[in-house]
């Protein structure tokens, strides 16, 4: 069956039935599945910090039971994270279709952003004349021209895993780590012992002058109560979006495994939570000065207004989204404006003027699959149908993020590149698994902001029935390339140019899949995935380039591939590099084999319709006891900058052989 257009609803045989060929009139009721309408789900405030309170209440007493909000100690409220979510003829790919490798700089590359003109963060940056990065709790500057270190910073806090975003026309840079606190004993609450009812978790972000690299230095630093989602930055302006379960909750358990000790504590934690105020609701931050948290902390404040917060139609957990806007070139670090969704929230994308966060009630279902209010939990969800929440805020304000509207679609996000932005119109791909015995199924919606709401314009289904989303690049706001795999890989073209009705004009079926494209030229898209056998056996590292010059008949025009390897690229497009100047991909590669494992970097030249392999630059193999792993990959000047796990590797661009090595 082919996928429908417009408002139609495709008609999706069962798993059974999809590989024997049946008319549709064959079909009966119970074979099919009619996907449901994308439906607008506008947020509703709260009218008093009282009824916001009132809300944590109700729906906690529902939910808590002797275990608190799981069984036998489950957590609950855990959200996936992200990092870590566009007729016939030709289509001319303007570079706001790819990310922005020249924006940068003409002879240094960025980051591999999405959208031209959004800067994402990532572990590794540069301006072509410094490069920066963090170290364990030490931001670390080097000097491109000398080849070495110059300067350093131990970093605030306890902040672990990295990320940047660089203000290279303000020489500064903002870091986002997250920090694993110190444990504490609990107080006892009439002799019963307490624990944290959700993970601790926080996020530090620091504002870091660069203006002397020799010497960096912090003017200012946060502690968050929260777990770092992602970033943005465009015009000097971050926004920073985090999920903050509730950090001010301790709950009972069992003192026993009796029924007894069970009522007991069921009735202790009721208790916790009726006298329970908003600060153990709600995220707080603190400044940390400039120094390491030893000195210069304040005391806490809530990170967002009760008056800020808002809540889905639909329940999606205790936990709240907050997105907080930093104004970097002030000198100072502090939030400009803040705004909250009591929700989970797992993908963020941004266009210049739009920021997208998806929710999902599935995360906040129990973690046993059942409903009950005893022994309910908030965490990931059951198999089955499922929808996704897409949260709207205008970014054009540059000191502020104003809410603007939610909808609701079936299915879940891959990624945030299953999301696109223009103009107010909204483009989402998202797969619905369906109830058992129903195949997986995957659709592109196309909604537009209406007085606070999303609501769908059109829509097309039935794109890879029994299959999932791979990957989505929207390239132009009238087409869209969504790739779908289980045993082929469907690459589909979809023209969305009528939003009403958009339609598949395309589809090529091959043997493996890709799981990131990018725009390499007019009509040519490369993709970056495994090779597979017929019978949807992967086989290696492949990346093909695809002719869509005809809208109607997608063309595989080139093909190579790294026999069992693998690459970051895979999932993660930030790992991936291909310098336009010239037509070179580079990326992180792990090759597995009988012999021994191998790490490194390896490459390929992009010409025209032309792909062959190229050098490759070795880091680790266990045939000769050094290890190292290719993390990220610059371009400054004739030179490839390799991030490993303790080292920048230098290398000559062309050929790959190595330069110099940095200790870090």
């Amino acid at each position: 069956m082919t996928p429908t257009s417009g408002r139609t609803r495709t008609l999706a045989v069962t798993a059974a039935l999809v590989a024997v060929p049946l008319a549709l009139a064959a079909c009966t009721p119970g074979d099919v599945l009619a996907p449901p309408r994308a439906a607008a789900a506008e947020l509703t405030d709260f009218s008093s910090c009282d009824e916001l309170l009132d809300w944590f209440h109700e729906h906690a007493l529902e939910r808590v039971g002797p275990w608190g909000f799981g069984t036998g100690g489950s957590w609950g409220d855990m959200a996936t994270a992200d990092a870590g979510a566009d007729s016939a003829g030709g289509v001319s790919m303007p570079s706001s279709a790819g990310s922005a490798e020249m924006s940068a700089g003409d002879d240094f590359s960025g980051t591999n952003n999405q959208e031209e003109g959004v800067e994402e963060p990532d572990l590794l940056q540069t301006d072509g004349e410094v490069v920066v990065t963090v170290r364990g709790q030490q931001l670390v500057v080097v000097d491109v021209a000398a080849g070495e270190k110059v300067g350093s910073l131990r970093l605030p806090g306890r902040g672990e895993g990295s990320e940047l975003l660089l203000d290279r026309e303000q020489d500064r840079a903002l870091v986002l780590s997250r920090e694993w606190p110190q444990a504490s004993p609990l107080p006892a609450m009439d002799g019963v012992s307490t624990a944290p009812a959700f993970p601790t978790s926080r996020t530090v972000v620091t504002l870091v002058d660069l203006s002397d690299p020799s010497s960096p230095v912090a003017q200012g630093s946060l502690r968050l109560e929260g777990d770092y989602r992602s970033a943005r930055m465009h015009d000097g302006a971050a926004r920073v979006v985090l999920v903050t379960q509730p950090p001010g909750l301790a709950l009972t358990q069992p003192r026993s495994g009796s029924l007894a000790a069970e009522g007991e504590a069921e009735r202790a934690n009721r208790a916790i939570i009726e006298e329970s105020t908003l600060d153990d609701w709600l995220p707080h931050l603190q400044s940390m000065g400039t120094g390491d948290g030893s000195t210069g902390s304040t005391d806490p404040e809530r990170a967002v207004p009760c008056e800020q917060i808002a809540r889905p139609a639909e329940f999606s957990g205790l936990s709240t989204m907050s997105v907080l806007t930093f104004d970097l070139g002030a000198g100072s670090l502090q939030t400009t404006s803040s705004a909250g969704v009591v929700a989970t929230g797992s993908t963020v994308y941004a266009s210049t003027d739009r920021l997208v966060v998806a929710t999902s009630p599935w995360e906040a279902w129990p973690v046993d699959g059942t409903s009950t209010a005893s022994d309910s939990a908030v965490g990931p969800g059951p198999r089955g149908e499922v929808s996704t929440t897409l949260h709207t805020f205008d970014l054009t304000a540059p000191d502020g993020t104003r809410y603007l509207a939610s909808g609701s679609v079936p299915g879940r996000l891959l990624n945030q590149f299953s999301l696109d932005e223009s103009d107010g119109v909204i483009r989402v791909a998202t797969t619905s698994e369906g109830d058992p015995g129903t195949p997986s199924s995957s659709s592109l919606v196309v909604l537009a902001e209406e007085d606070g709401r999303l609501v769908e314009q059109g829509r097309v289904d039935g794109l890879g029935e029994t299959e999932r989303i791979y990957a989505v690049r929207y390239l132009t706001p009238e087409t869209a390339a969504v790739v779908t795999f289980r045993e082929t890989d469907p690459l589909y073209l979809v023209d969305t140019s009528d939003p009403t009705a958009p339609e598949v004009t395309g589809e090529l079926k091959i043997p493996g899949y890709s799981a990131y494209l990018h725009p390499v030229g007019e009509d040519l898209l490369l993709g970056i995935g495994q090779d597979a056998t017929q019978d949807g056996v992967t086989t290696g590292l492949q990346a093909a380039i695809f002719d869509i010059s005809d809208l109607t008949a997608p063309t595989q025009v080139a093909k190579q591939t790294w026999t069992d390897h693998s690459s970051d690229a895979e999932h993660d497009h930030r790992a991936f590099r291909y310098w336009p100047a010239t037509g070179q991909l580079l990326l992180p590669a792990h090759a597995w084999s009988e012999k021994g494992d191998w790490t490194g970097v390896v490459s390929a030249s992009v010409d025209g319709t032309s792909l062959d392999q190229g050098p490759r630059l070795q880091l680790g193999s266990s045939g000769t006891g050094q290890w190292d792993q290719a993390r990220r990959i610059l371009v400054i000047g004739d030179q490839a900058w390799v991030l490993g796990e303790h080292s920048l590797h230098v290398a000559d661009l062309d050929t790959l052989e190595r330069q110099d090595e940095i200790i870090l």
